[in-house]
Formats: C-alpha cells, structure tokens, sequence
C-alpha cells in the first residue's frame, strides 16, 4: 500500500512548519488535551508496517484492496487511522475518502481525505495540523504534494493559541514550500488579531529550515525627548554564508531619517563587523552626522593575530542626542586601535598604534596617542620549588598635538626581568621574588633646561606567603568546611627621584583587598612605588563539605609602612601615614533565596569611611528578584540604587529601577515596565527618565513597547540587554 508515501508526505509537512523558533508556552493548555488523543496499539516489530481493520477485500482481478472499519496503519511511532483506505494497484493510487488521523512523535495532522499517488506526489483536503514539538497549529483547506521537494498549501492557517481562545493567527490564501531551495513563498498573507487584521503582505518569501535568508525583520518603535517618536524596520541581507549585512532606516519625528548599516563576516581566519550610522540632515542639528564602528580579530597566520577596533563620530555630542542609553551618552573618548601579535612558544609580542577621539570639549582630557607600541612578554610554565624567570618588555612612543595642550611627548623603553623561587604545598605556599626595572626616556617639546632623556633603574623585592587552614563543622544540621586564610606580603623598592619623568599613561589602582598584595600601586611604567611595607591578611570562609557552595567569605586586610612613600603623581602630597586604611569584604549566602555582599574602606588616622559598596539580593524564583545597593567613595559620589522584577501571577510581572545620588539630590536613571504574558502572546512596556548630558543638567525620557506572538515573532524596541544590564540577575524570556 505505499505506506512510505504517506509518512514522507507528512514528514515533508511537518519540516516546513517547524521553522520558527521554541518558545514558552507554560500557560497554555498541552496538546494532549485539545488534538485527538493517541490509540494504544502494541508496538510493531522492528521497521515493519502493521495494519489493523474490521474488514478486508482483495479484488485480485481488478488489482484494487479495500480495508474498512476502524483502519489502523501503524510503523514505529507513527500510526494512520481511518474509517476505510483502498489501494489501486494498477494506478499506484492510494485512497482515503473518509476521515483521517496520523499521529508522529512530532506531530498531528487530521483531515477529510487523502490520496497518495506514484513519483511523491499526493492530495490532502481539509487539514488540521498540531506541531508538537513547536506547540502551534493550524488549518488548511488543500495541501498539495507537487513533487518530492515541492508542497502547496490553499487557505492556510499558523497560530500558537488555544483553539478556543486564538487571539491571533496567520492566514494566506496561498502557500508554496520547496525544501529542495530550503525557501517558502505566500501569497495573500494577512497577520490577524482577535480576528482584525492587522498586517497585509501581499507576496513574501521565507526560508525553511535553518538557512538563512534576505527579507525584512520584525520592525521597532518607541519614543523619547531627543529623537521624538522613532520607528525603524531592519531588513536583512544574506550575502553568503560567511558574511551578510542588515540595512536599517531609522524614522525619528524631530530629527528625520538616519540609515543604519551593519556588515558581518565570520570565515576561519577573521570575524569581526561594521557599524555606520549616517542621517543626511539633522533638523535639529542643522546639518549631517555620521558614527562608524569597526571591530575585526583575525589570523594572518597560525602565530600572526589581528584585533582592530575603530570608533568614530561626527560630532562630540552625537551619542548624547542620538543615544540610547546613559553608558553610551556619556563616553568622554573614542579608542581607534590596531594590534598586531605574534605567539611565540613561550612569549607573545604586540605590536599596536592607538589614538582617540575626544568629546570632551576640555583641552587637559586628551590623552597620548602610542604611535608605536611594541610589547614582550614570556609566559613560561611556573615549577615549584625551582628558579623561575619572567621578562617583560616595551618600546612605545607617545605623541599628541601640543597646540592644543602643552606638555612633552617623546619615546619610552622599559624593561622588566622577573625572578621568582615560589615554594607551595596542600596547606602553605612561600613565594620570594625579585624583579629588576629599567626605564628610559627620549624626550621633546620640555621646558629649558629639563632633562630630555632621564632614565630610571630599580628593583623591587617582595614574599608572598599563606597558609590553609581548614576544619569540619555542623551548622544548622549542615556539614560545612570552615577554612582560615592568614597572608604576610613583604615589598622593599628603594627610593628613587621620579619628578623628571613625565605622566604619559600611568595612574594609581583603586585600592582593592587584592590591590594590598600588588608589587606597585601605579599602573603603567611612569612611576614606580617606593615602598617598604608589610601587608597582614585574613580570610575565613564556609563552604559546602559535599557541594563546595560557598557560604561565607570574610576578608579583612591593612598594610603596614616602614617609611613614608615619596614617589607621587604631579601635584599629589606625599603619603606619610604608617599605614593603609584598613578593608574589609563580604560576601555571604545566608539563605537560600538572599545573597548579601560589602566592601568598606575606613581609615584608622582619620576615623572616616573612604568608600563602601553594599549590594542585597532577594531571589527567591526566576520571576522575582529584587536588588539594593549602596555606593560611597569620599568626596566623589554617594548613590543608592535599587532595581527589581516581581511577578504578579502566572500572568503579570513588573520591573524598575532608580539610581539616586544623594548629594545632589538627583535621579540619574529611573524606569518602570509592566509584562503580561499568556499562552500565545506577550507585550512589554518600559517607561524611562535618565540623565544624558554629560554635564549632568540633561533629562531624556523614553517610552518602549515591545509585544510578542508567541511562535511567529515580535515588533517593538527590544529591551533585553537593557533590563539584564540594569537589574542584576535579570533574565529576559521574550
């Protein structure tokens, strides 16, 4: 009976309609409750066909077969139910004019009839279809098996809903899909909600499977101060399949149309993409604007890498008015960088030019271009308890427009050997280390009589050491591993005058818990820290004795100084305190759902707090999280902020956010959003307020709209990385 035919046209069907993406449909009722149920038939044997029916007539003289009464075809999972199939033999036809059912792992089709003919080519009339595995159904009035590849579909329904509850759905009067060319063309396709239609295409094309394929993406709009009300539909182009391309206009009420391009390549060698913004005439600007952003990484060879990154824009204030977000509105540089690295076996070197784009209109924040940098580093494995040696290595040369801004430029050398004898075991670990630093200086554009090349020669000698101790407790019915973590680190660099020797890229680290067992507190080469000092630490942990989960960790560390530190950056006092303020961090998971963490620096001369971070979370399900975090740091910034997600019910969520800094009084970003969500369609809405100017005196305010039908896709301004971003633990499900 060519039983293959029927499961090849089936599974011909169902490829082509379970090209769109997974989604959640928790809320919906399962398939097993609204398609036809399955009939419990014993399992076949092996890879044969199994047919069961009431009565059967082999008319062997007119070469015709006709099984009636509760037909059942059943192979493996598959099982075809009907009233009454007849097979011709002589025209290869197989018929089913009653009612049928076909049940698959993946699948459920029903319909009126079918019949299947000779070189893959059948009829279906009157289908109803239920994607298991992508939870959508559908209808349609005639499907067609053209050819082996070839299927066309008449009056065709796609929708997510619950048959009685179908808030939506996808008609088309016409449908073809070749999965030969992995493409599907519609014609009359209409988008209905509540049974409204709302979008119209008269013709589309559409790819099948997972090819990709040119055509138009789900269209964004929104609204805010700056841009007024903006829409933008991306179009897609697929090039090749190793680069492809999307072509964006961007419709903004108050400022007019700017066309947005990005160009994407992926191949064995590189990766990278290109961004370039452009809008001919800026109505409120009074002219046109550009913004360009090149990212490329590569291989020339198996040892030769590549990483470029430029950033360019038109106009300093391009991000603040044409931005979307508060981190992109106030970057102060723009980095135009070429690396070049070559890997050695056992060292890397870097060649590298870097220059910026300033948009900050003060003269005093541009920084030196390296036109060049060369770096050496060696990266040999360490041994225990053997000698072993480090080298690092610069040649750089430090440039910038002294028109504008005075100051030298010129060339520096630094040269760094590295000894170290490191000496470890389960519970201990001794390692002394000595380095050696030579630096040296080519300078122009200084002032008479300073020296035009000063040169630098020091060492540094430090041991870090620690123990491991660690012992078994029960807390709370728990079997816990409760660990004491004691660290000397002892730094001698002796005294060296640094006052000739100008700032090109060198400042101090933020002082940091870690920061405390650092070799030197500046970064960069320009300076090198003069201290003699001792530096006492403590940690305590509780971890998991089966899991390792940690618990508990407490920190608290203080530097101790033999002398007062001479060696400062321009116009900095220098440090005679006998010792470092004192820090301490916490971390803690003290239930199951709350997580709690804090770093506070206080300073024992001037009993004041110098910064602290206090950040609590409550995360009791995926649905509902809430966060507060408290930030100081002395004479800078004081802010609180607090952000959430709480659900409502199965249905409804709200989220938010407020960032306040309390000394002036100020929101630096608030926003609030309300999700509802339900079996087949979903819509999101976000209200923002944030600061924009970089001067702090700028409020935007912004208003978002995203809505979703479930197994088809979504239109509005997407918002995930933005949530993810501002509410820590934040995980986006549309």
């Amino acid at each position: 009976m060519r039983f293959y035919q029927t499961i090849i046209l089936l599974l011909a069907f169902s490829h082509t309609l379970t090209v769109y993406g997974e989604d959640n449909f928790s809320l919906c009722k399962p398939f097993t409750e609204v398609a036809p149920h399955r009939p419990e038939l014993p399992p076949p044997e092996g890879d044969f066909v199994q047919l069961f029916s009431d009565q059967g007539v082999v008319q062997e003289k007119l070469g015709t077969s006709t099984f009636t009464g509760n037909v059942f075809l059943q192979r493996a999972d598959q099982i075809l139910s009907t009233p009454t199939v007849t097979y011709d033999r002589n025209k290869d036809v197989v018929d089913a004019e009653e009612d049928f059912i076909f049940w698959d792992s993946d699948f459920i089709i029903s319909g009126s009839s079918i019949q299947l003919r000779q070189e893959n080519q059948g009829e279906m009339t009157n289908v109803d279809y239920w994607l298991l595995n992508r939870r959508v159904r559908g209808h349609a009035e005639k499907l067609i098996k053209a050819s082996k590849d070839i299927i066309h579909l008449e009056q065709a329904t796609y929708s997510s809903c619950d048959p009685n509850k179908e808030i939506w759905h996808l008609s088309a009067s016409q449908m073809t899909l070749d999965n030969a060319n992995s493409e599907g063309t519609a014609h009359d396709m209409t988008i209905r909600i509540l049974n409204v239609p709302v979008f119209y295409f008269p013709y589309i094309s559409f790819p099948i499977g997972k090819k990709r394929k040119s055509g138009f993406l789900a269209p964004n709009f929104g609204s805010s101060d700056e841009a007024g009300m903006e829409f933008k539909i991306p179009y897609y182009l697929n090039l090749a399949p190793h680069y492809d391309a999307t072509f964006t206009p961007r419709y903004m009420s108050r400022r007019g149309l700017l066309l947005e391009t990005e160009f994407r390549y992926l191949t064995q060698e590189a990766r990278g993409h290109l961004e370039l913004e452009y809008i001919p005439h800026d109505q409120a600007f009074g002219g046109n604007r550009t913004s360009l952003i090149l990212k490329h990484n590569g291989s020339i060879t198996e040892r030769l890498l590549t990483d470029i990154n430029i950033n360019r824009v038109s106009d300093r204030r391009f991000f603040e008015e044409l931005g979307t977000n508060i981190s992109v509105a106030s970057l102060t540089h723009l980095e135009r960088r070429g690396d070049l690295y070559y890997v050695g076996d056992g060292w890397l070197g870097t060649g590298r030019v870097q220059t910026f784009q300033t948009l900050d209109p003060n003269p005093a924040a541009r920084p030196y271009r390296r036109l060049p940098q060369f770096l050496f580093q060696s990266y040999l494995p360490q041994w225990n308890r053997r000698l072993n040696m480090e080298l690092k290595a610069e040649w750089v040369r430090f440039d910038r427009d002294v028109e504008i801004i005075e100051g030298p430029i010129g060339n520096r050398m630094d040269f760094q050997p590295i000894l170290s004898f490191p000496w470890r075991t389960p519970g201990t670990f001794v390692e002394p280390k000595l380095s050696l630093r030579y630096t040296r200086y080519d300078l122009d554009n200084v002032v008479p009589d300073q020296n035009t090349t000063p040169e630098r020669f020091l060492f540094t000698f430090s041991t870090d050491s620690g123990l491991f101790l660690e012992r078994d407790v029960n807390l709370w019915d728990n079997n816990l591993i409760h660990t004491l973590e004691p660290r000397l680190f002892y730094r001698y660099t002796p005294y060296r005058d640094q006052t000739d020797i100008p700032i090109f890229d060198s400042a101090e680290y933020d002082l940091s818990y870690l920061q405390l067992f650092r070799e030197n507190r500046f970064a960069g080469a320009d300076r090198v820290d003069d201290g003699h000092q001792m530096t006492a630490g403590l940690s305590s942990r509780l971890l998991g004795s089966a899991t390792g989960l940690e618990y508990l960790r407490a920190s608290v560390g203080q530097t101790f100084y033999f002398r007062d530190r001479r060696v400062a950056l321009p116009y900095q006092p220098e440090e005679t305190d006998p010792s470092s303020t004192i820090i301490t961090e916490l971390a803690t998971q003290f239930a199951q759902s709350w997580r709690l963490s804090s770093t506070f620096q206080w300073d024992p001369h001037t009993k004041n707090t110098e910064y602290s971070v206090f950040r609590l979370r409550y995360h009791p399900e995926d649905e509902r999280i809430f966060n507060l975090s408290y930030r100081f740091r002395d004479y800078l910034l004081e802010q609180t902020d607090i952000s959430f997600r709480w659900s409502l019910g199965r249905r409804w969520n709200v989220l938010g956010r407020w960032n306040y800094s309390l000394p002036e009084e100020k929101t630096l970003e608030s926003f609030a959003g309300l999700e509802y969500n339900s079996c087949c369609w979903a819509v999101r809405t976000v209200i923002r307020r944030y600061l924009n100017r970089i001067d702090g005196d700028g409020y935007l305010n912004g208003f978002f709209l995203q809505f979703q039908l479930k197994g088809l896709g979504a239109v509005g301004r997407k918002v995930d990385s933005f949530l993810e971003e501002r509410i820590p633990g934040y995980s986006d499900e549309f």
